[in-house]
């Protein structure tokens, strides 16, 4: 039997009857309202009995977690890595999915790598049709991860050097989390009064973003997102059939998941592009973060510090600026 802990935040609307239960639709308190918590996922099935929601305070709720968590890093000496969901998921599916990337992240590096995984989960419908309410709620969420975000930065400048785990945190966004992470990184600048922003993470993969391939190119958009980071890695790939459409049949322009930036000679230094389009193919074209071994090799590489130029399997490209797998 396979249990994993999954630690989560949530701008979800809760159950009136059932408080640990959460579906679409924003928590009725305010658009910047998360609540905090952690659950098992065991043989890739949520228990729906071991779901913890702390109480809706910062002193009880995203410090206790948040004191939790560090004690796990330091204690196992691991990794954590936030999670960002996309289109299409429930609650139960956002932390069924995060667990079977943690395990495969384990398997592929045969179990030297096992980060804590915490999940933040925005109020997508769960439903194929309903794209355009997703891409909204998306939107909408901008400021409640803004929030989680500035609270992990508060709690980490408060750590003092004996109760430090030494340990990494990282961020992944997947397809339309990278819109959820454009808006919240517009957000913490508002809320940082236009002062620079704090490095959290030591690296943020961007994989199969549903986001506009001009990204980088505006601070309305991800341009700001290397204050955060000190490496982002942004994984794409031409046959990723779930962008076509979304590119076509929304009316969205080309996007950063299919084919890379427009104008990757000018990406910032700390940004690596990485094609992922000769290796991935069938049924994890939208979802190879860890549905493609080779893939989820590749980041765990990067999650382990790897120089982006000694990672194994990688060619470089130098007229598109980028590393091909």
């Amino acid at each position: 039997m396979s249990t994993t802990t999954i630690y989560f935040a949530t701008n979800r609307k809760p159950n009136k009857s059932k408080p640990t239960k959460f579906g679409k639709g924003f928590a009725k308190t305010s658009l910047g309202d998360v609540r905090f918590g952690k659950a098992n996922v065991t043989n890739g099935s949520l228990d729906k009995s071991s779901i913890m929601v702390l109480p809706d305070n910062s002193e009880k709720g995203s410090k206790v977690l948040f004191d939790d968590l560090r004690e796990s890093m330091k204690v196992d000496k691991t990794d954590s890595l936030i999670f960002i969901h996309g289109f299409n998921v429930s609650f139960k599916e956002a932390l069924e999915s995060a667990a079977e990337m943690g395990e495969c992240y384990s398997r592929v590096s045969e179990n030297n790598y096992r980060p804590n995984i915490f999940v933040f989960s925005w109020p997508s419908d769960g439903k194929m049709t309903s794209y355009s309410n997703d891409r909204s709620d998306a939107e909408a969420t901008g400021y409640a991860f803004a929030r989680g975000i500035m609270k992990l930065s508060a709690f980490l400048k408060s750590t003092t050097p004996k109760a430090a785990c030494n340990q990494k945190v990282h961020l992944i966004a997947h397809s339309m989390g990278n819109y959820v992470l454009r808006y919240a990184l517009q957000q913490a600048g508002k809320i940082a009064g236009g002062e620079s922003l704090s490095r959290i993470f030591d690296n943020i993969i961007l994989t199969a973003a549903d986001e506009d391939s001009d990204a980088f190119e505006f601070d309305y958009k991800l341009a700001r997102l290397p204050e955060l980071a000190q490496r982002i890695t942004v994984y794409f790939n031409s046959g990723d059939l779930a962008l076509t459409i979304s590119d076509y049949t929304k009316g969205n322009p080309d996007r950063l998941g299919h084919d890379g930036p427009n104008k990757p000679n000018e990406i910032p230094a700390k940004v690596v592009l990485v094609d992922a389009s000769d290796v991935v193919s069938g049924i994890s074209e939208h979802s190879y973060h860890q549905d493609n071994d080779k893939v989820a090799r590749d980041i765990v590489s990067v999650l382990q510090g790897e120089s982006s130029e000694k990672i194994k399997y990688r060619e470089y490209i130098p007229h598109a600026n980028k590393f091909r797998l």
